[in-house]
Parts: structure tokens; C-alpha cells; sequence
């Protein structure tokens, strides 16, 4: 192996040279036929490179061999990205962090050698831009084209994935069920799926044919940090598994390596000592020695290679079969490893670094038997590569026009008419799967029309003599059961964003771990539930369920409720829910069974099983809406605004709870259960010591409801996610962007945390999630991303300043009242940095004369000094923490000395 490095490859102009430095390159990529490297950096420009003289060493020496073909600078922003098209390369995408833009290049055939305006560099290939592709809100972080270019799909900070045309470049699909910055995407080679990789700490698998949500990978990224700018995730040429950045094992930094098989990352890469930023798969396969036991002498494997670059500087290369990687090139650069890219040979391994540089390793003998191409073609069409999508039936027409002239001609409207208008319903977003046949609708129910068809569509008919001696003919293979059975109005048709039937949407899945009604909408004056709030619940911790439920009916509203100025979205009436009961034992499952039948005394089954087998079961006289469960206890909520707790076991802890009104949220954590009812009131009690620590406090201030009399009926904004503390108390984000604790003492809401601060400096510096409420909410919060509203603060420096040291400010205030001495040290040691970076001398006096305690204590007659905080930290300990930070300013020098003499 070869290991160089081109110093003519570089973003610096001249003025930058002349001092040493060089613009970050972010991306780099090498074209299909090898003989161009293009690289995006930090300098907002794209640059073309030729190849030749990095693998010849008489080119490099050769002034008449040009090295820099191309300069691009369409860009306002810098490049983040850039990826050729495969096979030819015809085209060149470029991402970028401040237009938010895609670029789409292509190489102009009839131009001349140019000059660039403003520049000495010349234009030896001129390449120009064919498509502006506009869709996303914020940086564009990833691109990748598959296999057959038929799709480019991009990513991006404003969580989203978009799919573009590959011919076209028309949007296809845009995805938004990440909770985080998008920072990686890649496509299965054999076109079946797109994974995605994202700062909420997942790898989410889409299915090309429907967009659908196909799984969601957590465990190798629960600790994962979040100070990786990209995580860019690579797929093995075969398609078996695929290699994942930023994954965690235990307490090292990993690569997971992911098979398609069953989602499971069983695989981890270890030997980094910080984050893996990037993993690239080289687009050959190869065959490698088998040295396990039991393989003879010289006996060879089809082998892949991976590559991983890291924050420490290295990179690092592995092949499939081995425990070890095959070699480490350590301290190549000075600062993190951002992008890789193999050589379309196989042979070469480019990296681009923040440092501003290119790496090129070389393997000549290392990586010399490559495994054929029709062989590693064989492999992927094992998994359906080259062969059309199995289509299911998307219409009626469809359905028509495959039927043999045998058949018998489609029925007219009338029929359809009454045959209670269960014709098949469907588009081009929502393929159909063959339903049960459907239970008998009362006679009187008529003029039921169809969503998208007047005519029927018949496989298999069913027909039966009702009781008044009417014909029913019934269809039962392709129909599905909707809400209009229930009703005599006509039915809409659904709308383009429905959920693909027999898949559970990522959103709603996420909601049903929990079984609370979190993300409800919430009103002044009434409010419809949305069609996504109605997917089907998944257990946690089993396969998700491949059809979807019917709901019964909607939750009869209790009469207080409409007095109510807060009025919450009730949850349906749905026929069945579930969630996983024990988090340790995923076999565990509580379902809920609610009945059909209004005339029954029992209008509700609660059942738990072990693998399908029932532990306990009760019975309820009232509807379940919502449910929730931990390690402690579970509890459901009822239509009839009752709570019932039960223990691990099934023995009930408490009577039931009376409410005034129907529960629409319910969570739990360790002994806590938090309730939020259709009138807005807010409940926290501890279950297990029979105590309350909030009793029916309104969350109207929460959700801005105050109006004018003249104000019309308004949508407010919602509860987007709750998180219970410690000492019960609950946090409340909404889709304000904004987050809300209660304080008991005072009996006032505060707002903790606000979007606002996300253009601080120290946005995003808390340590991981978990125990530490200042990192969740740091986490949550960023995944809404900068409001527009705020763009053009980014760019003032002094605003910035200013909302930072106030960002600082309000998270040790928050830090104090969520209990969390740790991130309150910590927040406390970057505000002493600051006040010193800032000078701020006053600030500086005050916190000092407040850590010390008497007699510099301010107000000693009304506030009563106090030794520690929060009872764990000394404050003359954490005064002599800081002291030496304040210290790095001189100006600070006298009150530094002044304060350090009281220690």
C-alpha cells in the first residue's frame, strides 16, 4: 500500500496559501471512468480534479498536464456534497449549507478553455448547471444516486429526505419522519431500499416501490454522541448488509454493520477512539484468504472492503471476513476524516479532511483478485435485482384490464350502490392487500358511493339473501374496510399522504410505543383528529402488525368539555391496541379489546400475554383509548374519563381514578404516571406512595390560548412530546418549538427552552440524552431546526454574542430546576469561559460575591446563602473551578485575585 498526498489539491486561493491555510474540503468523489476527482469545500466552490497526474508521478512533474480541470461557483454556501452519476458520470450533484440547493452539472461538450472571472485559474472543461433542485428548508448534508440512476435522493438538517427523478429531476417523494438532522443516505444496489441515517440516533430503511417506512434500526445508536457533522452510511456492492458511522458498543466508537436479512447489527468495527464520521464500501469485491478453522490451504472467499474515516484523524480498512482490519492509516491528516471515495477500480481510496487535504491509498497487492462482476450480479439477484417490483393493485382499471374476456362485464353504479359502495379504494400511494370478507351492513344504509371508481371491482363474490328477501352480492378480496360502514355519509377520497396500507407510518408508531396521544391537536372550539393520529398501534419490541385496525367510533365527549376554553383532540375508539409491557421481555405484550357492541355491560377486554399466551385479563365497562406501561406499573385510560393501575402481576394498585373529563394523554416513568385530559388539565401522581405532585393545572397557558373577543376559532398549537423527571414533574414540548415545565412552588408555567436559542454558539453542547433532561431537550429541540424567522440573525455577530451568553444563562437557571447537577457544572464551566471571552466584569463580580457566600452574599436579609446547589455541589468548590478560566482574561485579574484570597 501507497499512501500520498497532493498538495496541489486544495480550496486555497492564493491570500490563504500565503498564510498557511486551507478551506475545509467537505466531500470528494471520483468519476465512474476514473480520470476525475471532484471536491466540495468549504469555499462554496466545486472543483474538478485530474486524476493522471495523482497516479503518475512524470504527469505530476509534466507542466503541460493541467491538474485542476474545473472551478465551479454557483454555490452561496459551502459544499457539503458532491456525487457523480454512475456508469458514465454524465452528471455531477452538489450540495450546499446556505442555499440549501441541490446543483445538477453536466459537462459542456462544445465549450472552450476559459478563464475564471476574477481569478487566475483556467477552465480547461467547462461544466454547467442543468437543474436548481429546491426543496429542502435548511444544509443539504448527503446526496446519493442509485445504481441505475433512476433516483438521486438528498438529505438534509431540516430533517428531510427528498427522492428526485433521476432523468427528470422532478421531486418524487419527500420524507419528514426523521426527529433530527438527516446527515447520511445511501441506496440498496439492488434498488429495493433507501437507508437513512440521522442525529435522533436512527437508521431508517424506506421501501422504494411505496416510500413506506420498512424498519427502524436504534440499539447501536442509543449512546451514539452527537458531534458528528455527517454520518455517512455505505452498502455493500452485494446488498447483504450495509456499514453504519457513529455507532456506539459499549463505551467505544464503532462502525455497525447492518444485514438485510433481519435489520440486526450483530457486527461492530472497533479501533477508533472518536466517532466515525464517513464509511464507504469499495464497489469491487474481492477474494480473500480464508484463515478460519477449518478451511484448507489457499482456499479464497468472496470478500467486501470497507473503509471507515473518524474524528481521530484515521482511516481505517476492513474486509468482511477478518476480526481486525487489514490497515490502519493513522495521523494522515490533522483533523477530521469528513468524506471517502473509492476509485472505480477498486484499487485506489481518496479522503478529503477539514484540514483542507487529500489522502490517496493505493493497493496494488493488497486488492488484487477481483471477483467478477457477473458473480457479485448473482448475488444481488438474490434479492430482486433487474427483476420488475412485485406491483400489487393499485386501481379498479388495473383490475379490468386483466380480466379475460370470459369474465363478466363490470357492474354499474347502481349495484355498486347496493352493494354499500365497497369498491376497491386506492392510488398511487396506497397499494392494496386483500382483505377478509366484510361483516354485514344494515339494509337502510344506501347511496355509499366509491372513493375513485363508479364501478366495482370483483375477483371472488360472495352472495347471500338478506332477511326482507334482497340479493346482497358481495366482493371480498380487494376491499378494504373504512369508516364509511359506519356511516351513511359518502366516502372522500383519501388523500395523497395516506400511509401505504399494511404499514405502519414512522410517526405514529413512535406514538404508539408509548400509547398516549401525544402529538395531539388541541383547539379552542372542537377539532377532527387527523388521519395519521389513527394508524395502527405497534408493539414495542415485536414485528409490527400488518394490518390495520378499525376504529369503532369516536370518544363521547363529556359535557364539561364543551364549556372548556381547552379543547382536546379526543382518541378514537379503536378495536384493538397494544404495547409492550416489560421492556426487558419484548414477548411481554398488554392489548386492550374493545367491543363492538354498544349493548354490551362490557365495553372493554385488557389481556397480557407471554408469546400469545394470556398472564392476566380484566374487564372493563368502559371503551380503553390509551394505555401506557413500564417496570412498575401500567394503566389504561378510559372513554368514560376513568384511569385504571394495575401492578406487573395484574393486581390492581388503586381504585379507579375519576377525572373530570376523558384522558387523551397518559405516560409513565418509574413510579410516576402524568395525565393530560380533553379539558387541558395536567395531572402528575405518584402511583406506587399514592401521593400527587400536580393536581388539574391548566396547560392553556402552554398552548397560548388566550383570545380576544373578536378573535375567530383558531387552531393552537399541540403537544409534540412529554418527558417526565425524576421528581415527577413533566416537560412539555410543543409544536411551537418551545418547551414548558410547571414550577410547584411558584404556580407558574416556565418556559424552559425555545428555538430561539438554537443560533447560539453552545447550541447542541450538553452531554448525551438519557438521565440528563438539558440534552433531550437540546436533542428534540434541534430537530425542528432554525425558524426562517431567525435567518437573518445567523449572520450578525453581535446578536449572536448576545443570545448566546443569555442561552448559557437560561440553561443553569433550567439546570437548577430540573434537578441535574451535572449539567449544571458543566454549563457553568462554559459560562465562566464566556463572561471572560466577553469581559464581562460585572457579571463576573456577581457570580463570584454569590458563590462565595457571606459576607459578599447579596441580599443576605431576604435570601438565605446556602453552602451548595442543589444540595451536591460545594459553591466555593465550583468558585475555585472557575476562578483559573476567568483568570485567561487579565482585565479580570483584580476581582480573579480578590476572590481567590476568600477561598
Amino acid at each position: 500500500m501507497i499512501i500520498f498526498k497532493p498538495d496541489w489539491i486544495s480550496h486555497a486561493d492564493k491570500t490563504q496559501e500565503a498564510k498557511g491555510k486551507k478551506p475545509c474540503i467537505y466531500s470528494i468523489h471520483v468519476h465512474p471512468d476514473g480520470t476525475r476527482l471532484a471536491t466540495g469545500g468549504l469555499d462554496g466552490k466545486v472543483r474538478i480534479w485530474n486524476t493522471e497526474p495523482i497516479y503518475d508521478e512524470e504527469a505530476e512533474k509534466n507542466p503541460n498536464c493541467n491538474k485542476l480541470l474545473c472551478t465551479m461557483t454557483m454555490h452561496n454556501g459551502a459544499v457539503l456534497c458532491v456525487r457523480w452519476s454512475n456508469h458514465d458520470g454524465h452528471y455531477l450533484a452538489s450540495g450546499s449549507d446556505n442555499d440549501n440547493v441541490i446543483i445538477v452539472w453536466e459537462k459542456d461538450v462544445n465549450a472552450k478553455v476559459s478563464s475564471i472571472f476574477g481569478s487566475t485559474e483556467i477552465n480547461y472543461e467547462t461544466w454547467k448547471p442543468v437543474k436548481y433542485l429546491r426543496g429542502h428548508e435548511s444544509d443539504v448534508q448527503d446526496l446519493a444516486w442509485s445504481k441505475d440512476n433512476k433516483y438521486l435522493a438528498s438529505c438534509g438538517v431540516d430533517g428531510h429526505v427528498i427522492v428526485w427523478d433521476g432523468r427528470t429531476f422532478e421531486q418524487i417523494k419527500k420524507i419528514d419522519k426523521h426527529e433530527g438532522f438527516v446527515k447520511g443516505i445511501s441506496w440498496d444496489p439492488a434498488g429495493k431500499y433507501l437507508a437513512s441515517q440521522s442525529d435522533d440516533k436512527m437508521v431508517k430503511i424506506w421501501r422504494t416501490y411505496d416510500w413506506g417506512l420498512e424498519t427502524n434500526i436504534k440499539n447501536p445508536f442509543v449512546n451514539a454522541p452527537g458531534t458528528t457533522l455527517f454520518r455517512r452510511l455505505s452498502w455493500s456492492p452485494d446488498g447483504c448488509h450495509f456499514a453504519a458511522a457513529n455507532a456506539v458498543n459499549s463505551i467505544k466508537c464503532v462502525a455497525a454493520i447492518v444485514s438485510r436479512d433481519d435489520w440486526n447489527a450483530d457486527i461492530s468495527l472497533v479501533g477508533h477512539k472518536l466517532p466515525v464520521e464517513v464509511t464507504c464500501f469499495n464497489p469491487k469485491m474481492f477474494y480473500m484468504s480464508d484463515d478460519s478453522e477449518g478451511s484448507g490451504p489457499g482456499e479464497k472467499s468472496v470478500s467486501s472492503i470497507c473503509a471507515l474515516g473518524s474524528q481521530d484523524r484515521s482511516i481505517s480498512i476492513w474486509v468482511t471476513k477478518f476480526s481486525k482490519p487489514i490497515c490502519v492509516a493513522a495521523d494522515i491528516f490533522d483533523n477530521n476524516v469528513y468524506d471517502l471515495a473509492w476509485s472505480p477500480d477498486g484499487k485506489c481510496l481518496f479522503a478529503c479532511s477539514q484540514d483542507g487535504t487529500v489522502a490517496c491509498l493505493q493497493f496494488e497487492e493488497e486488492l488484487s483478485d477481483v471477483v467478477p462482476e457477473s458473480i457479485v450480479r448473482e448475488r444481488l439477484e438474490r434479492y430482486g435485482y433487474g427483476k420488475d417490483q412485485t406491483q400489487l393493485l393499485e386501481t379498479p382499471i388495473q383490475l379490468e384490464l386483466e380480466q379475460t374476456a370470459d369474465t363478466e362485464p363490470a357492474l354499474p353504479p347502481r349495484v355498486a350502490d347496493l352493494m354499500d359502495g365497497n369498491a376497491s379504494i386506492g392510488n398511487q400511494d396506497t397499494p392494496m392487500i386483500e382483505a377478509p370478507p366484510l361483516a354485514p351492513v344494515p339494509p337502510n344504509i344506501t347511496n355509499i358511493s366509491s372513493s375513485t371508481s363508479q364501478q366495482p371491482t370483483i375477483l371472488e363474490q360472495k352472495v347471500s339473501i338478506t332477511k326482507d328477501g334482497k340479493k346482497r352480492i358481495q366482493p371480498i378480496s380487494l376491499n378494504m374496510r373504512t369508516s364509511a360502514m359506519h356511516s351513511p355519509s359518502t366516502v372522500q377520497a383519501p388523500s395523497v399522504q395516506t400511509q401505504p396500507m399494511g404499514h405502519i407510518s414512522e410517526d405514529s408508531s413512535k406514538i404508539n410505543q408509548a400509547n398516549s396521544a401525544v402529538n395531539v391537536d388541541t383547539v379552542v372550539i372542537g377539532n377532527k383528529r387527523s388521519a395519521s393520529d389513527e394508524e395502527v398501534n405497534e408493539v414495542v419490541g415485536s414485528k409490527p402488525t400488518r394490518a390495520r385496525p378499525n376504529w369503532l367510533d369516536s370518544a363521547v365527549a363529556p359535557p364539561i368539555v364543551q364549556k372548556s376554553l381547552v379543547k382536546m383532540a379526543l382518541p378514537k375508539v379503536k378495536t384493538v391496541l397494544s404495547t409492550g409491557l416489560r421492556p426487558e421481555d419484548p414477548t411481554v405484550v398488554m392489548e386492550c379489546h374493545n367491543t363492538e357492541d354498544a349493548q354490551s355491560s362490557v365495553r372493554a377486554k385488557l389481556v397480557v400475554t407471554r408469546q400469545g399466551t394470556p398472564i392476566w385479563m380484566d374487564y372493563l365497562s368502559s371503551a380503553i383509548l390509551i394505555m401506557t406501561s413500564n417496570a412498575e406499573f401500567c394503566a389504561a385510560g378510559c372513554e368514560d374519563g376513568s384511569i385504571h393501575v394495575y401492578s406487573p402481576a395484574g393486581r390492581r394498585i388503586l381504585p379507579a381514578i375519576v377525572l373530570e373529563s376523558t384522558p387523551v394523554i397518559l405516560q409513565s416513568h418509574h413510579q410516576w404516571l402524568v395525565c393530560i385530559t380533553a379539558t387541558g388539565l395536567l395531572y402528575s401522581w405518584d402511583v406506587l406512595n399514592v401521593k400527587s405532585r400536580i393536581d388539574g393545572v391548566s396547560i392553556a397557558p402552554v398552548l397560548q390560548v388566550a383570545q380576544l373577543e373578536t378573535d375567530k376559532t383558531h387552531k393552537a398549537p399541540s403537544i409534540k412530546n412529554i418527558r417526565i423527571q425524576k421528581n415527577g414533574l413533566p416537560i412539555l414540548l410543543t409544536s411551537s418549538n418551545q418547551a414548558f415545565v410547571y414550577h410547584t412552588d411558584m404556580r407558574v408555567w416556565l418556559r424552559i427552552s425555545d428555538a430561539w436559542y438554537i443560533i447560539s454558539e453552545f447550541w447542541g453542547s450538553a452531554r448525551q440524552a438519557g438521565d440528563h433532561p438539558l440534552a433531550w431537550l437540546s436533542s428534540r429541540m434541534s430537530a425542528f431546526g432554525v425558524d426562517r424567522s431567525m435567518n437573518m440573525l445567523l449572520d450578525v455577530s453581535a446578536a449572536t454574542k448576545v443570545i448566546t451568553l443569555s442561552h448559557i444563562e437560561m440553561q443553569l437557571a433550567v439546570a437548577a430546576l430540573l434537578d441535574s447537577p451535572t449539567e449544571y457544572k458543566d454549563w457553568m464551566i462554559y459560562y465562566a469561559r464566556r463572561l471572560s471571552e466577553e469581559n464581562a466584569k460585572n457579571k463576573v463580580e456577581e457570580l463570584c460575591k454569590w458563590l462565595t457566600g457571606p459576607p459578599y452574599a447579596p441580599f443576605p436579609d431576604i435570601v438565605k446563602w446556602e453552602p451548595t446547589i442543589l444540595g451536591k455541589i460545594s459553591k466555593k468548590e465550583l468558585l475555585a473551578e472557575i476562578l483559573p478560566l476567568l483568570a485567561k482574561n487579565r482585565q479580570l485579574q483584580r476581582t480573579v485575585a480578590e476572590f481567590t484570597s476568600c477561598l
